[in-house]
């Protein structure tokens, strides 16, 4: 089993500048890599070159096509201002394009007003809750993942509020305590549609926005907990909003995915 350390490790050495990587069945949705991991792959290559780089504070994804076999990523710095500095990414593969993005970093800047989301208490600590069992006809990528949910409709259950609380983390242990990439790769959760909609063959995501609130990215045994919500549903596409916490139920992201369904 190829793990995120491993995966991620190999894509590295495979650079600088131009990198690639070999997608291995357990990084799989279907025929195309899972989304979470190729945003990650994107975002690794440009900290991997730009070390001196500022906090993310927003990248924006494009799921353009299937990413297949051998994965390729370049990325090109847009403009390097007094206070941010954006790069474009592209994960393309023998399919055409897969994954681009834009990443934007910024200097931190003193400010007279200040406002924060208000720490988030949980009742149910993840060492309290058995893990969600995965059937065999699950995609390979969710057996990356360590699931416990809180609240809200489970995989396939239907429901009139498609609202998910569950805490996560990588089964790769190794990961826990490498802050932002392995949560990029987590934050991508099976969107909360699946708990609404009997007969959903498919989805796919469009693209994903995320706002990072923090440049501090700690927590406790490698445990986020995340909440993935369905608000819309119109004309085959749908609109996600994800948002995660730290264990200490500190907001660090806001997030939001545009969804293809299929019947």
């Amino acid at each position: 089993m190829d793990s995120y350390t491993e995966m991620m490790a190999a894509f590295l050495a495979s650079g600088p500048n131009e990198y690639t990587a070999d997608l291995p069945e357990t990084w799989k949705q279907g025929r195309t890599a899972f989304g979470g991991i190729t945003s990650a792959l994107l975002l690794a290559a440009i900290l991997n070159d730009h070390g001196d780089l500022p906090p993310l504070r927003t990248m924006q994804i494009n799921f353009i096509g299937p990413a297949m076999d051998t994965l390729s990523v370049r990325h090109k710095l847009l403009r390097q201002g007094k206070n941010n500095a954006t790069f474009s990414g592209e994960l393309d593969s023998v399919a055409g394009a897969g994954t681009h993005g834009f990443f934007t970093f910024g200097v931190e800047r003193a400010l007279d007003i200040e406002m924060d989301y208000p720490i988030k208490e949980v009742e149910k600590r993840p060492e309290e809750i058995e893990p969600y069992e995965l059937g065999n006809a699950a995609p390979n990528f969710l057996f990356n993942f360590d699931r416990r949910w809180v609240s809200g409709p489970k995989f396939f259950e239907q429901s009139d509020d498609p609202d998910m609380l569950l805490w996560t983390r990588l089964t790769d242990a190794q990961s826990w305590d490498k802050g932002l990439l392995p949560l990029v790769v987590l934050a991508d959760a099976p969107p909360a549609a699946f708990g609404a909609l009997s007969g959903v063959r498919a989805l796919s995501s469009m693209n994903w926005t995320i706002n990072f609130l923090t440049d501090d990215f700690t927590t406790q045994d490698g445990w986020w907990l995340m909440r993935s919500a369905t608000r819309f549903i119109r004309d085959g596409y749908s609109s996600q909003l994800i948002q995660v916490w730290n264990s200490e139920g500190r907001r660090v992201m806001d997030s939001m995915q545009h969804v293809a369904i299929f019947q």
